[in-house]
């Protein structure tokens, strides 16, 4: 699915990613990467190979776009050091003249040489390029004339249908002053999001992206 913002083109991909056309930038937003580890270690029971699942999904995306640089809204690693770092810093070495940018989450915990050992390009808070803001939380409004994008709420939509069938998928939340992101890690919950009258939702369905009619808009899509 691409989309037109600020005159840039972006594709929304079904892997919980887009893709910024104009600068062969991949945009991932909460890999919360070490979760499944976490829960394991704490007894939960988690099927095996859930961790390498997100690795895999990497690797797919970067066959499919053949990105030069990605940029991650935040989240990266969801708890203390674990093993599952080991394995992102190995799969990052893959990846020698791929540029990885980072503006911290709140779950971005880890001391600055793991960054740095992983070769990741560091913002704390925010990082502006042309007339995008990257960031981890959404705003509440308009950021002068940035358009944003951010991650953080993990944002679901729940379809409802007769006899009290649902069906609850990631989406895409695309406002007119920002887009945020779906969580691309495993196990890691959503946010059921409603609308605004310039909203657009696109949720994932079987490898799909389908844009849900926004009851509050008279423009039909």
């Amino acid at each position: 699915m691409q989309i037109k913002l600020k005159n840039h083109s972006f594709q929304l991909l079904a892997d919980r990613a887009i893709f910024w056309e104009d600068t062969q930038t991949l945009l991932i937003g909460d890999l919360h990467l070490g979760k499944v580890t976490h829960f394991r270690n704490e007894g939960i029971a988690i099927p095996n190979g859930a961790a390498a699942e997100n690795f895999i999904v990497l690797d797919r995306l970067m066959q499919k776009t053949k990105a030069r640089r990605i940029i991650l809204l935040g989240d990266l690693f969801h708890s203390r050091y674990n093993r599952e770092w080991e394995e992102f810093v190995a799969w990052r070495r893959g990846y020698p003249s791929v540029s990885i940018l980072i503006v911290l989450g709140n779950h971005d915990s880890l001391a600055q040489h793991h960054y740095q050992d992983a070769a990741l390009i560091v913002y704390r808070e925010e990082y502006q390029e042309g007339p995008f803001l990257f960031c981890h939380h959404p705003r509440d409004e308009a950021q002068n004339t940035q358009y944003v994008f951010c991650g953080h709420i993990h944002p679901v939509y729940v379809l409802a249908g007769k006899g009290r069938q649902t069906f609850r998928s990631p989406c895409f939340v695309i406002d007119p002053f920002q887009a945020i992101l779906p969580s691309f890690g495993v196990f890691t919950g959503g946010y059921k999001v409603g609308w605004l009258p310039d909203r657009r939702i696109f949720m994932l369905a079987n490898e799909m992206i389908l844009e849900v009619p926004n009851p509050m808009s008279k423009t039909k899509i």
